[in-house]
């Protein structure tokens, strides 16, 4: 879980150029704070306890202003919807395939894994991020590996 200031989602909103609003403070605080790269409709339902009437398209809308901005990230792994990461730090992702737990973890060596040549010529990379699919300890309970 990313911790910040009190104040940080003000500053981070303000820094990008958009608007503060309560809204959108409270969009940005509940993806830190939810937990383990949370999709849209947890994101929803937590700021429905401070904003009861706040639609899901606002939240839906908001996430995607915020993830475009870069203020945070998105992880998208097969079989599941849009999770969204406050981290915008650069970092990999373990994905677990049975459930959907996503565990943050940093790697140099993947840092600046090049993509083969024949697939992005002509187009600009603007990062690298591996996702590894892999069953947690949790799931995986007494199996050995």
């Amino acid at each position: 879980m990313v911790t910040r200031k009190k104040d940080e989602p003000i500053k981070i909103l303000r820094d990008r150029g958009m608007r503060i609003t309560p809204q959108r403070i409270a969009v940005l605080q509940a993806v830190e704070v939810a937990g383990n790269h949370p999709d849209a409709e947890t994101v929803y339902q937590y700021v429905c306890g401070e904003y009861p009437r706040i639609s899901r398209d606002t939240v839906y809308r908001i996430l995607s202003v915020m993830e475009e901005e870069g203020i945070i990230g998105s992880v998208l792994n097969s079989g599941s919807s849009k999770r969204f990461d406050p981290n915008t730090g650069r970092h990999h992702h373990l994905i677990c395939v049975r459930c959907k737990t996503i565990i943050d973890f940093t790697a140099k060596e993947l840092d600046h894994l090049p993509p083969p040549t024949a697939v992005t010529k002509g187009l600009k990379i603007l990062r690298t991020t591996v996702n590894i699919e892999v069953v947690c300890k949790e799931c995986l309970g007494g199996e050995k590996v």
